[in-house]
């Protein structure tokens, strides 16, 4: 069993603060080359239900961990991200330790295939799109990375991601410059709603710790949640160009 453990919001805090302005180098990332070009077919598929890739993506749900509330629809979830993608997923790895001597975190990189850009455009001077979340997995095993990779889940998502080549919204004014290491990476906009798959009866996103909750203002999450099929999603995002 994997599962991540969740961060206290001071010590997110201190992750999302390191990331922006004073990283960490890591080992080199690989992954599969990006493809700005829809193929024929790419988005095939997008509807079929994978029941086992839940648990994969719920490892990296971290609850009461936003520092910002999630956009309010997906014309801003968006606007926010510097490309919105479905994606394959090709591996996982360990990519930077960071923050202060007293709380180091682990960062972890999902590793994914670009198959079609729906909105905005992946950086051109990365080969890589590498996903950053922050957390350590907790396995019976010393290779948590091995036991990851073991369970990689299957069929295509639909990524709201945002460069981390700029500061994020939770930077203070007079931070840091952004450390080159953290230009490898991507985010996602939003843990409630920054990626969506399709799930049994609706599209959901599993990496966001309300999935399913409907009570409260609009979020991006509540409005991918209402569609029954992720290519309904994709359409409505590609319409948004």
């Amino acid at each position: 069993m994997v599962s991540f453990r969740a961060m206290p919001v001071a010590m997110l805090i201190t992750v999302t603060s390191v990331t922006a302005a004073c990283g960490n180098g890591g080992g080199e990332v690989t992954a599969a080359p990006q493809n700005e070009t829809a193929r024929p077919g790419a988005t095939a598929g997008l509807d079929t239900h994978h029941p086992e890739n839940a648990a994969f993506f719920e490892r990296f749900r971290m609850p009461n961990a936003l520092l910002v509330g999630p956009p309010e629809n997906l014309a801003a979830g968006a606007d926010a991200a510097t490309a919105v993608i479905v994606a394959e997923v090709a591996d996982v790895r360990r990519t930077r330790v960071v923050g202060p001597p007293e709380a180091r975190v682990p960062m972890t990189g999902v590793v994914l295939r670009p198959v079609e850009t729906l909105h905005g455009k992946l950086r051109p001077e990365l080969k890589d799109v590498v996903v950053e979340f922050p957390g350590e997995a907790t396995v019976d095993s010393p290779d948590s990375i091995a036991a990851l990779r073991a369970s990689l889940p299957q069929g295509k998502a639909v990524w709201f991601l945002r460069w981390q080549g700029t500061p994020p919204p939770t930077s203070k004014p007079g931070a840091g410059p952004i450390p080159q290491e953290s230009r490898k990476f991507y985010g996602v906009v939003s843990l409630d709603g920054g990626m969506f798959v399709q799930g049994p009866e609706n599209v959901v996103s599993p990496i966001a710790a309300d999935s399913g909750e409907t009570a409260g203002p609009p979020t991006m999450r509540k409005a991918g949640e209402r569609f029954d099929k992720l290519s309904e999603l994709a359409k409505r995002v590609r319409a948004l160009d």
